[in-house]
């Protein structure tokens, strides 16, 4: 069952679950783009997310307004910001510009002849077991979140691509995505808390306390 964070004639947001592909892979599977679809015949898919990342994803309802969401992202009108647990302590808030290249079938990593690719990272909590950073794209590359995290020695916990297995998916979360509405130019803003996994491998670092309220700390604004 699809979570529906916001809907209405031209466009439709949702809360991904973790673990679950966005479109059908090679083998036979449910994927969250046939739910999708079910819900709202004829719906666009406007961004993706890896099958391990959870969060807000958004859909065009109308073919009319493709060609606008295209050019807000290309002009930046489309704001997406993430909540990302990576290892070790990082403290100090910075902006990772360092192109990406293809390096295999899945993997890409920094490289000089890469395109270039744009991250700004501000550290939420930073301990020695690992830190909550509020991570915001400025230009969109495949797995740029990851390769920019592991390339300045701080991967996301549990990315088994790019860093080690210690938790049981890559702890990413694309927590908020700020527009202007194609139709109402209204700015509109629709965010999603992080789901149980995420707050409990913060939990288990000590990165959060139990006891602290969850809503002022992954607050992604």
């Amino acid at each position: 069952m699809l979570s529906i964070l916001y809907e209405d004639d031209a466009l439709l947001f949702i809360n991904k679950p973790p673990g679950v592909a966005v479109q059908r892979p090679l083998q036979p599977e449910p994927c969250l783009l046939d739910d999708v679809l079910q819900h709202a015949p004829g719906a666009f898919l406007m961004q993706r997310l890896d099958r391990g990342t959870s969060g807000v994803m958004f859909f065009s309802k109308l073919s009319s307004i493709n060609a606008r969401l295209t050019r807000a992202f290309e002009t930046k009108d489309i704001r997406k910001r993430y909540l990302a647990l990576c290892s070790g302590e990082l403290a100090e808030r910075q902006t990772i510009d360092a192109p990406i290249a293809r390096i295999g079938a899945i993997k890409f990593a920094v490289r000089d002849d890469g395109r270039r690719a744009v991250t700004a990272v501000a550290p939420l909590r930073a301990t020695p077991r690992g830190s909550l950073v509020r991570v915001e794209l400025r230009t969109g590359r495949t797995h740029q979140i990851r390769v920019h995290l592991a390339a300045i020695g701080h991967p996301l916990l549990g990315d088994w691509l790019y860093g080690t297995r210690d938790a049981a998916r890559p702890m990413l979360h694309a927590a908020e995505l700020v527009m202007t509405h194609p139709l109402t130019r209204q700015r509109l803003r629709v965010a999603a808390a992080p789901p149980e996994d995420f707050v409990a491998c913060a939990e288990e670092r000590g990165i959060v306390s139990r006891d602290e309220d969850e809503s002022s700390i992954f607050e992604c604004s």
